[in-house]
């Protein structure tokens, strides 16, 4: 079985791509190494549940790139899959393909317990609608997110779960 996870967190990380400077950078160039954010994503692919607890710590900050390791703990209909860990450097200048914005605004809304100030955004392109709220209060930006992946047949809801910013 696939996972949307390939998609998922690509797509994610690439939605805000129209700036002049990488947007995945800039989520994190307001941190310090070692702050980090754990996000669980809730969704469903062709009637089979999945679970996603994805925690993403930076590991080095440089004018040039962020590095981040991302150690993800994935449950399909209830069966743990074995942990997988991924370091990825984020360039200050190099976007990924990104999805147009087709509508933003600014909301307040509930995160782990705590009322954030966000500005959300949403998009599409020929597979995936998403929408993000994103909060510079935690590392990484994401506070909560909602993606449709149409080819795959599956949904995702996206909260984040615990973050510590330093």
């Amino acid at each position: 079985m696939s996972t949307p996870l390939a998609i998922v967190l690509p797509a994610l990380l690439a939605l805000l791509g129209q700036a002049k400077e990488n947007p995945q950078y800039g989520w994190w160039s307001s941190c310090k190494a070692g702050s980090k954010v754990t996000l669980r994503m809730e969704g469903e692919q062709g009637g089979v549940k999945l679970v996603i607890e994805s925690t993403h710590t930076l590991l080095e900050i440089t004018a040039e790139k962020a590095v981040v390791e991302q150690k993800t703990k994935i449950t399909v209909s209830g069966t743990a899959q074995p942990e997988q860990t991924e370091k990825e450097e984020i360039l200050e200048d190099k976007e990924k393909d990104p999805i147009k914005i087709e509508k933003e605004g600014d909301e307040e809304i509930e995160v782990a317990g705590k009322k954030l100030k966000c500005h959300w955004i949403q998009g599409a392109d020929k597979e995936t609608k998403l929408k993000l709220w994103i909060c510079n209060e935690i590392p990484g930006s994401v506070a909560k997110g909602e993606i449709t992946v149409t080819a795959e047949g599956a949904t995702m809801k996206i909260n984040a779960v615990s973050w510590e910013k330093k």
